[in-house]
């Protein structure tokens, strides 16, 4: 059996779009006869430092406790030194780094490069890291071009979640070798439709609440990047001229007080994927009003369940929505996402008919089988 080791800077129960990346990846794996070993980071006291769940044997370095929830430093003490100790035993045959700019990457760039394990980086973002401090954001800047000039002198072959990715990694003057798409459990859709139809036969669901209600949905880290703010000065001039409309916000991060000020939003805060799953099918517009992504998960999954999709055209965005053909292209202003929402608000036809074609084109083009033998076919070995 082929062992392939995944450094990344947080894995489960933080979650977002990496985690649910490497979660699904190595699921597709073992049903291939594939080991996934997970090398992340104990940004919580109470994580484990070694663990399997499901489908990843899981070993957590120990960090600092400063910076934790958004830039983990390692701290290389006894405890780290005892875990690359174990990996050294475990006959690694290929690595994969998740975005370079993480410590958890340069752990693993330097791991490979001393066993002469084939070593590989995805790229999962389109633009800077950012914490939204002109000062401390240009020094990070420079920070991450350094940490990339590193990287490229341990890792040659680089990858991207989509094509914006690749692209954003010119930036760096780095020529990607390829994509390994996002992708989403197409089997999903029929189970989740069936327990759709489920609570409303037994009656967990209104049927005629429902009915009567279009809902928005936000699902996502409440950043700033993310445009949350924009939406809530958009939802409030909206919610003025439509009594029948709700917006619903998923998610957990820095803007949850601001957003709980809003008496007219339901916050739902962070739920599990099938809770999330359950709240796509339930709502009939999904909007990401985000500033850059990568290859957002969020409109894939909300394609799946057949949601008209509102979003700014920025990174893979634009590899999954063709405007007015599956979804709707919106700006990063208010104006435009207050205009841009009307119209499916105001139309339903029009909302089912974005809805069902960008079902169509989520299921055809970005399944995780087709994704995972792209990726095993791709990297490389050490016999």
């Amino acid at each position: 059996m082929k062992t392939i080791a995944i450094f990344q800077g947080y894995f489960f129960p933080h979650v977002g779009g990496i985690e649910r990346y490497t979660y699904n990846l190595a699921k597709e794996f073992k049903k291939k006869g594939y080991h996934t070993i997970l090398i992340t980071t104990k940004y919580k006291p109470d994580l484990l430092e070694h663990e399997t769940l499901d489908y990843i044997e899981i070993f957590r370095l120990p960090i600092y406790a400063i910076f934790s929830s958004r830039y983990p430093i390692i701290k290389k003490n006894k405890e780290y030194r005892e875990i690359l100790c174990k990996l050294e035993k475990k006959n690694i045959n290929s690595i994969m780094l998740n975005t370079r700019f993480q410590l958890t990457s340069l752990v693993g760039a330097k791991f490979a490069k001393k066993h002469n394990i084939p070593c590989c980086i995805l790229e999962h973002g389109t633009s800077h890291f950012t914490v939204y401090n002109p000062i401390l954001d240009f020094f990070g800047h420079i920070y991450e071009h350094l940490l990339t000039n590193k990287m490229k002198t341990l890792v040659s072959d680089f990858y991207g979640v989509s094509k914006a990715c690749c692209e954003w990694l010119t930036h760096y003057h780095i020529q990607a070798k390829g994509v390994f798409y996002n992708a989403i459990d197409i089997k999903e859709e029929e189970f989740y439709v069936t327990n759709f139809k489920e609570d409303v036969d037994n009656g967990i669901l209104d049927k005629k609440e429902y009915n009567s209600k279009i809902t928005i949905l936000f699902a996502g880290r409440l950043l700033q990047d993310k445009g949350i703010l924009l939406l809530l000065e958009a939802y409030a001039i909206l919610k003025k001229k439509y009594a029948n409309i709700e917006l619903k916000i998923a998610g957990e991060g820095p803007l949850e007080e601001e957003i709980r000020k809003q008496k007219e939003v339901i916050l739902l805060g962070k739920l599990e994927h099938e809770d999330m799953m359950k709240c796509y099918k339930k709502a009939d517009i999904f909007i990401n009003p985000s500033y850059s992504e990568g290859m957002p998960t969020a409109i894939l999954e909300a394609g799946l369940m057949k949601c008209a999709v509102v979003a700014t055209p920025v990174g893979g965005t634009k590899e999954i929505i063709s405007d007015n053909k599956n979804g709707l292209f919106c700006d990063t202003n208010v104006k435009s996402i207050v205009e841009t929402l009307e119209k499916v608000i105001i139309n339903k036809e029009l909302r089912e008919k974005l809805a069902n074609n960008l079902n169509k084109r989520v299921k055809e083009t970005f399944s995780w089988k087709k994704t995972a033998n792209e990726v095993l076919e791709t990297i490389q070995y050490k016999t």
